[in-house]
């Protein structure tokens, strides 16, 4: 399959394409035919030049190794095109500059260009505007490329007319105050205007003039050119002119220092020049290079610091100190106290110096007690705490120059005297040690049943209550005092209470009395064994001991308590019951070999007693309770219920009936046990008629019954239906209905 492409589809006449071959086949043999009546063999990827603008069609035909062909053809497939720089102006002439000139690029089959307006500057873009400042005649070319990198040139020329010259100027750099020499070159004899560019301004019609700079600072000056028509033309100096200037100040800490110290120097100078040196006068003959120096005076006096700072263009500056470093002598003092003592301690302190000051001295005291005084001899002081008192005194002079002293004062303290315990017991009958402390030497008062007086470690027997004071005294003489009572323990008198007996399964609670804590065993089912009454619940025959004692432990007593536990009977008053009313029912309970006495409840129904049951006949629901005791009162208690119905047993209804007043079976009614009354009975004839009714009667009553009639005639027989609505002793409806024959 013939194919081919390039990549200089588009170029310009003499350059040189490649075409290059994509065909598809085996050993292929190529055609090629250019479209400007070229042709080619056997070339996979040809060259070729067009040397004429045009777009020109090329055809490619493979053929391959079998004989097989194939080709192609791109129409237009490429585009010789030869650049045409052309351009138009909006100006071309002025008399006098500034002059803005539009440029509108109209070139043709390019791809970039560049400009060159005249003045030594250029552009890219494509219709610039550009800005003539200066007077003279530029040649303006535009260069456009085409694709290929062919070029063309196309040019135009713009006069402005206008005074012309140059200047030049030096030194460009000094220190303040820089004299700078100008000189001008100019034509056709302009007037001439001169800006330094520090808001001097100076017209001269000399073409050599100087100009003295006197601020520190940079400046680019200006030569403006005036012709007769009036046309003025700035010119740009080249350089530019600087002017260098230093500013020398420093600071220092301005307080007077005490007998001697350090003086931290900084500089703060100000210059537009690099600063590289520095020389110090510290006014006592020392000196130094530093920037931000430290310094030590050794001695009093004034000091008066000054110095020079030189930049690296040679500007130099001094500055001396209007103040001096004042280094003034600190006060020599002394303290002077009373004797130490024990407390409440009062010290009578006085000041005095050692070396006489000519200025005018402040006090400050501070005592170490929470009190200060600013007098040389200051109020007595109380100190009412023991310890160590570190008394400060600084003395200031009017220069704030201060000494120090340190004075120590100690107070001694009031031993803490600790007989003990506020209180101790003494069991009756017995010896107690009491303890001391807190002193050097003791002394007890009073001296009952001590064993000795101005000892620490005393015995004593009391037979009863003696508060006792001892006072205790210090190595230097300081003393307190403190008490103890010694509180005599009698044996206490105990009591507890009596056996008894309990049914098993049932608490009871023991007592006793007189001490202070009491201990019960054992201990299992004890609700609590510490307590003076617990509650015990044994099962088992038990002897409880309960040990008392008193609240310091001094005695003991023991107590025995037995507790006898009684069986509890058993009864079981059977199953529930349940019986059609009217009917009666024996309870016979059953019962532990050890009852001997037994009671029903509630005597309802009671039909007769029988022990240990009884015999019921109730009229309604009803339980019965049944309790039973022992010997030993132990009861037990169960319960039975009897249920009471009322239904088709209690009912006899006939289903014939002959009335032939024979004395048998002459009339129908109802019978049955257990029924209250008869709210309503009602028979019908076979066809609904209403042949017999009765209200509110009682039942197996044959005075209240149907004998056969209807309208006092005696009916023929014949079965007839029933209703009748009876009301049971336990107030239960029961609802009837059927059939009665009639019979002769």
């Amino acid at each position: 399959m013939a194919k081919f492409n390039t990549a200089d589809s588009l170029t310009c006449p003499g350059k040189q394409i490649q075409i290059k071959d994509q065909s598809t086949g085996l050993n292929l043999l190529y055609q090629w035919n250019f479209g400007d009546n070229t042709a080619i063999a056997n070339t996979q990827n040809p060259f070729h030049i067009y040397n004429s603008d045009g777009s020109y069609s090329v055809k490619l035909k493979v053929t391959d190794q079998y004989g097989c062909e194939d080709s192609i053809t791109k129409t237009s497939f490429v585009k010789i095109a030869t650049p045409v720089s052309l351009f138009f102006m909006s100006d071309s002439v002025s008399s006098c500059p500034p002059l803005i000139v539009n440029f509108t690029d109209s070139s043709s089959n390019v791809v970039s260009n560049v400009w060159d307006f005249g003045d030594n500057t250029f552009a890219n873009n494509k219709s610039p505007v550009h800005f003539y400042s200066y007077p003279g005649t530029f040649n303006v070319k535009l260069t456009v490329t085409s694709a290929g990198g062919c070029t063309d040139v196309f040019q135009r020329q713009i006069n402005i007319s206008g005074p012309r010259g140059s200047f030049t100027y030096k030194p460009i750099n000094g220190c303040k105050p820089l004299l700078v020499n100008f000189t001008a070159t100019v034509f056709d004899n302009p007037s001439i205007i001169w800006d330094f560019n520090d808001g001097a301004i100076e017209s001269s019609p000399d073409t050599a003039i100087s100009y003295t700079y006197t601020f520190p600072g940079s400046y680019i000056p200006k030569m403006i050119l005036v012709d007769q028509n009036g046309c003025q033309v700035p010119i740009r100096g080249k350089d530019t002119i600087v002017v260098n200037s230093v500013s020398t100040n420093f600071s220092f800490l301005r307080k007077p220092l005490c007998d001697s110290g350090n003086v931290s120097f900084k500089d703060s100078s100000i210059s537009n020049d690099a600063i590289t040196g520095y020389q110090w006068d510290f006014g006592d003959g020392k000196t130094s290079s530093l920037k931000n120096p430290f310094h030590f005076y050794n001695s009093t006096g004034l000091n008066y610091p000054s110095l020079i700072v030189t930049t690296l263009h040679g500007c130099t500056d001094t500055l001396k100190s209007t103040l001096p470093i004042k280094i003034v002598a600190s006060p020599q003092i002394a303290t002077v106290a009373s004797a130490n003592g024990c407390v409440p301690l009062k010290v009578t302190f006085s000041s005095g110096q050692v070396v006489q000051d000519t200025s005018s001295i402040s006090w400050k005291w501070d005592f170490a007690n929470g009190n200060t005084s600013t007098i040389s001899t200051p109020v007595v002081q109380n100190y009412t705490g023991a310890g160590v008192y570190s008394i400060l005194l600084v003395a200031t002079n009017s220069s704030g120059c201060t000494d120090t002293t340190v004075t120590n004062i100690e107070a001694y303290g009031i031993p803490v005297v600790d007989a003990g315990p506020d209180s101790i017991i003494l069991c009756q009958g017995s010896s107690i040690t009491l303890n001391a402390t807190g002193a050097l030497n003791y002394s007890w008062l009073p001296a009952t049943g001590l064993s000795c007086s101005n000892c620490a470690n005393p015995s004593s027997s009391i037979s009863s209550d003696l508060k006792y004071v001892v006072t205790g005294t210090t190595v230097y003489g300081c003393s307190a005092k403190d008490t103890i009572v010694v509180n005599v323990k009698n044996k206490f008198a105990f009591t507890y209470s009596k056996s008894d007996s309990v049914c098993k399964g049932v608490s009871k609670k023991l007592t006793a009395a007189g001490a202070n804590n009491y201990n019960w065993t054992p201990t299992v089912n004890v609700d609590n064994p510490l307590s003076s009454t617990p509650t015990v619940q044994p099962d088992t025959t038990t002897l409880y001991r309960v040990i008392a004692g008193d609240n310091v432990g001094c005695f003991k007593d023991t107590g025995y308590i037995n507790i006898r536990v009684n069986p509890i009977p058993t009864v079981e008053a059977g199953l529930d019951k349940t019986i059609n009313v009217g009917q009666v029912y024996d309870l016979v309970p059953t019962i532990s070999p050890d009852v001997i006495y037994v009671d029903w409840q509630p005597t309802t129904g009671l039909f007769r007693n029988v022990y240990p049951g009884i015999t019921v006949k109730p009229t309604e629901n009803t339980e019965y309770n049944v309790l039973v005791k022992n010997k030993g009162g132990c009861a037990a208690r169960d319960r039975v219920n009897v249920i009471v119905i009322c239904n088709g047993a209690n009912v006899f209804m006939p289903n014939t009936f002959s009335p032939n007043d024979d004395g048998i079976n002459d009339v129908f009614y109802p019978r049955g046990t257990g029924l209250f009354k008869v709210k309503t009975l009602q028979i019908f004839s076979r066809w609904g008629e209403l042949v017999f009714e009765k209200n509110s009667f009682n039942a197996n009553d044959a005075g209240f019954g149907w004998n056969g009639t209807f309208k006092g005639l005696k009916l023929n027989p014949e079965v007839f239906v029933y209703s009748i609505e009876i009301i049971c002793e336990n107030n239960s409806v029961l609802v009837y209905r059927g059939n009665i024959a009639l019979v002769k």
